[in-house]
């Protein structure tokens, strides 16, 4: 009975001995696989470098298939765009306000930040714009509503800032691209605009559709030959005549980084 206990324990242990020397051995050999893997990897990488002229520590493609090459994607900087424009008004009109004989040219600078993807298979870019000089023209005297009261005219001097806008852009990746774009700021002036009882401050919306054209790699011709301007109080004053405006802008837009390429 203790032979056969001792047979049986000499065979478990050797057993147990052969299945951990094993697991060594495959570890072993499993660890050299992948040493040697390491320089063969490399000098495949040099090979491929070598053959399709890629200089090393730059992006390589990243698969080959029925002989085309991916190139994985590096992360794309923001496009952006600085556009310095005038408007010229075309003349007043009376669609939500209650003036006549209103007009206001403008010069200002405005910021486009390509931010929030794509819509109706237009690019959507966020829009700020400051107006530093603005000449508004008024009669010279009106009464509580705005209605002129006299023949003459005068002129205010204001500044606009435009922070909330959006604008929407087709054919952004080619020469010849149309837009539409929606502004709304404000609008502070020397003196109360459109009536005494009105206000120094007044709420600014603007609506545009222009077209842009390429002129070089980073500047581009812009042309608004609808440009929608409007200018009043929303009733934070007794009166509020309010303007609306339609005129033309002209500018030159800057782009501020790579353009993309024209597909």
């Amino acid at each position: 009975m203790k032979d056969r206990v001792s047979q049986s324990a000499e065979v478990l242990w050797s057993e147990g001995c052969f299945a951990g020397n094993l697991r060594v051995g495959c570890l072993s050999i499993l660890v050299a696989l992948c040493l040697l893997a390491m320089p063969l990897a490399r000098c495949q990488e040099v090979e491929n470098a070598l053959a399709t002229n890629i200089p090393l520590g730059s992006d390589t493609p990243t698969s080959i298939q029925s002989g085309v090459t991916k190139n994985s994607p590096g992360k794309q900087p923001v496009e952006q765009e600085l556009y310095v424009s005038g408007m010229i008004p075309d003349g007043d009109y009376r669609m939500i306000s209650t003036t006549i004989r209103c007009d206001a040219w403008t010069v200002g600078v405005e910021y486009d930040r390509h931010s929030w993807g794509y819509v109706l298979r237009s690019q959507m870019d966020y829009v700020a714009e400051v107006i530093p000089f603005v000449l508004l023209s008024e009669p010279a005297k009106a009464d509580f509503w705005g209605n002129p009261e006299s023949p003459y005219q005068q002129h205010l001097y204001g500044v606009t800032v435009v922070p909330f806008g959006f604008r929407m852009l087709w054919r952004a990746d080619r020469p010849l691209k149309f837009y539409l774009s929606s502004k709304v700021g404000v609008s502070a002036f020397n003196q109360k605009a459109l009536s005494l009882n009105a206000s120094y401050a007044n709420i600014n919306v603007q609506a545009a559709f222009g077209v842009q054209y390429r002129l070089s790699d980073r500047i581009d011709l812009r042309l608004e030959p609808f440009e929608f301007f409007h200018v009043s109080n929303g009733y934070l004053a007794a009166s509020n005549p309010g303007m609306d405006e339609l005129g033309n802008k002209y500018g030159i837009s800057y782009h501020h980084g790579r353009r993309r390429e024209t597909r």
